[in-house]
């Protein structure tokens, strides 16, 4: 009896330490999440309330957000290659107003140079004209060109799917209250919900 338990003891000594290497080399299943995504607001965090307002909405969905200025898009894109390279996430979506929306626009580049793909890019009024990387699959770009906003345009090798909205008919908008258009606010959460391309 002795000589057994002394077996089995021994056993898990050896057996232990590969598991437990395994277990921290995979995400665990309580922590993984299928989609993260990142909100980036403007030159201003008061100038982005739209921004807000989504963020909020998407956690009472339980989707986990991550909402920041525009300036932190960098290491945004860092934390978001990490998530999808573990597992934790499946799927990424962004975001941006204003100068967050070029934000936004530099954290796919990243994620492209990384190789992840992104599956939903949402551009509020961007205010400086830019190229969609090819890792994106789908970008939807709400703008008033009667005002600071601009259309973007697709860049070398993108094949996804890129609409430029122009929102100048609506005589109440500005580069502010776009951001909180109820019917585009809707569009958008519905959109966020359906994204299910994979990142990695």
């Amino acid at each position: 009896m002795q000589r057994a338990a002394a077996c089995l003891f021994v056993m898990l000594l050896v057996f232990l330490p590969t598991h437990a290497g395994l277990a921290q080399s995979q995400p665990h299943p309580a922590t993984a999440v299928r989609e993260k995504v990142f909100l980036l607001r403007g030159f201003t965090n008061v100038l982005s309330p739209g921004i807000d307002e989504l963020a909020q909405e998407l956690k009472e969905k339980n989707v986990e957000t991550e909402v920041a200025n525009h300036r932190f898009a960098l290491s945004l894109a860092s934390e978001a290659i990490d998530d999808c390279k573990s597992g934790r996430v499946q799927t990424i979506a962004l975001v941006g107003h204003s100068f967050g929306a070029t934000g936004a626009l530099m954290m796919a580049d990243r994620l492209n140079k990384a190789g992840m793909r992104v599956a939903l890019v949402v551009t509020l009024d961007p205010v400086i004209k830019s190229s969609v990387p090819a890792n994106v699959h789908r970008l939807e770009n709400f703008y008033v060109s009667s005002g600071v906003g601009t259309s973007l345009q697709p860049g070398a090798n993108f094949h996804g799917s890129l609409k430029n909205i122009d929102l100048k008919g609506d005589p109440g908008l500005g580069h502010i209250s776009v951001t909180t258009l109820p019917a585009m606010q809707k569009q958008v959460l519905h959109d966020i919900l359906t994204a299910n391309t994979r990142c990695g």
